[in-house]
């Protein structure tokens, strides 16, 4: 290999304390690929190498060329693109040993500059070393305006493929300085207009400042620049894309008839009482309790026979005799469970209920639900949504430990209304909102929903709001009933009167 070109690196002053070479090797004819390699030399003795001691300051190639405090600095990936620019009359500087090696070189010389320029290559590695860049120049730099300027001709494309697109240039090989060319104020002015017309600002998500544990910050007005993924709904008003929500209710509510019902709606992109699914979405319905039999059923009373997109359903009943249901509470039933995600790839995941799939740990106990937390979040940053199915506890609140419902978007209960009557009534349930992270209040209002058996179908039926609330407004208006005539009516306590007239007051109703 023969050298074929030396970029000298120097002190503003111009003194040389090192340089890069490029060697070439052709092949025997015109096809054969040119082999290169780049090599440093930087060690006093004359060998090649970067020691160990070297400055940062003399880790910039090209901080001789910095003049101007306010004309725009160009910052490369490689010292070939910035001696193309340095001929054109243009501060650029790039930093010795690749990305690898960014943060040992001092990026403060560039300090009082006001507008600087990273150039990445058009590739993952140039989009790492201009990431990096940035992140080195950002405590430097103070208010500097600085931009990114790409090169999107091809993989790898750099400024020197833009540069040999111009007319002037089809013939130049990539290394002579453009410092002597005829035609080197056509060729600056060319660069200049698609500077002007390509620059971008730079990218929200290289803000991040990364901690040595690998967490990363943001500041708020960075924050607001992100371009985050927008979440849809899967089921609207309250099952959103990547959300974590609860349903819970009594024993013998219906809640797997709610849910069962909700994820077939979100399989056909169907309505399903008072939510819409806007488009049919696959579902994962796992179910650790119900026999198989009895789940078949349900599925076929409800409609879901046939959906228009995947609804998969994990059952005890049809699993091997030594395969038992996995365990949330531990690692490898995690690990079970992402390998079932990962299989069919869901938008929304019922786990139906906490009890059978998570049985390791206190229930009551904060520290035994951290690790199911944590992997539920998990499953958020890959935009899965979750649906957690559990029971109430004697207080008619969810059971265990509050700390569940930290991270949750919604939390739904379902109760009877105050005048069911077991054994006569059809299945009826309040839906009631207690807690909605997303929702306007006017979608958080209560719903009555009727489950019915015709003719072996199942049909939902719905009223906004609790019917024997709503009636008992409207007698405590009408006045024509005292408050125990009023409870005898609707089959409630007085108390319940009471209650629902001091909700009713603080809605605005009366």
């Amino acid at each position: 290999m023969k050298e074929v070109m030396r970029w000298n690196y120097k002190s503003p002053d111009g003194a040389c304390y090192g340089h890069v070479i490029r060697l070439e090797e052709t092949g025997n004819n015109s096809n054969d690929p040119v082999k290169k390699q780049i090599i440093p030399y930087f060690k006093l003795d004359g060998t090649s190498g970067i020691p160990m001691g070297i400055s940062g300051a003399n880790r910039i190639y090209g901080s001789n060329t910095l003049s101007g405090q306010f004309d725009p600095v160009f910052i490369t990936e490689g010292e070939k693109c910035a001696y193309a620019l340095q001929g054109l009359g243009f501060q650029a500087v790039t930093s010795l040993g690749g990305s690898n090696q960014v943060q040992l070189a001092d990026w403060s010389i560039l300090r009082g500059m006001a507008e600087i320029y990273i150039l990445p290559d058009n590739d993952k590695p140039g989009s790492d070393y201009a990431q990096k860049v940035y992140q080195a120049l950002r405590p430097v730099l103070g208010k500097a305006e600085i931009h990114i300027l790409r090169f999107p001709l091809r993989e790898k494309a750099d400024i020197c493929d833009y540069l040999k697109t111009l007319p002037e240039l089809t013939s130049w090989n990539e290394l002579d300085s453009l410092a002597e060319h005829p035609q080197r104020a056509a060729i600056a002015a060319s660069f200049e207009r698609y500077l002007q017309e390509r620059k971008e600002p730079v990218p929200a998500n290289w803000k991040f400042i990364v901690t040595p544990g690998r967490h990363k910050l943001i500041a708020a007005n960075d924050f607001c620049e992100l371009k985050l993924p927008k979440r849809s709904l899967l089921l609207g008003p309250w099952l959103a894309e990547a959300s974590i929500n609860m349903v819970f209710a009594d024993r013998g509510i219906g809640k797997t008839f709610f849910c069962l019902s909700a994820a077939i709606a979100i399989a056909n992109g169907d309505r399903f009482i008072g939510y819409e699914a806007p488009a049919p979405a696959s579902v994962l319905y796992l179910d650790g309790e119900m026999q198989a039999a009895a789940m078949q059923e349900r599925f076929k009373a409800l409609g879901g026979a046939d959906t228009k997109a995947e609804l998969f359903i994990y059952t005890p009943d049809v699993q091997d005799q030594d395969s038992g249901t996995p365990d949330l509470g531990i690692d490898t039933g995690r690990a079970e469970v992402n390998a079932l995600i990962e299989q069919v790839n869901p938008k929304v995941v019922f786990i139906d209920n906490i009890s059978t799939f998570i049985r390791s740990g206190n229930e009551n106990e904060a520290d035994s639900w951290a690790p199911v937390q944590e992997w539920l979040v998990q499953l958020r940053k890959r935009g899965i949504a979750i649906v957690l199915i559990h029971h109430a506890n004697k207080e008619g609140k969810q059971r265990g430990s509050h700390k569940k419902e930290d991270v949750m978007d919604v939390v739904i209960q379902l109760k009877r209304p105050d005048d069911y009557i077991a054994g006569e009534d059809a299945t009826r349930m309040i839906v009631r909102y207690t807690k909605a992270r997303h929702l306007e209040a006017k979608d958080t209002r209560d719903s009555e929903a009727t489950l019915r058996n015709e003719s072996g179908t199942l049909v939902w039926t719905y009223s906004e709001g609790d019917s024997s609330y709503i009636r008992c407004v409207d007698l405590l208006k009408s006045k024509a009933l005292s408050y125990a005539e009023i409870a005898e009516e609707l089959s409630v306590s007085k108390s319940t009167v009471h209650r629902w007239k001091t909700k009713a007051q603080d809605e605005g109703l009366f």
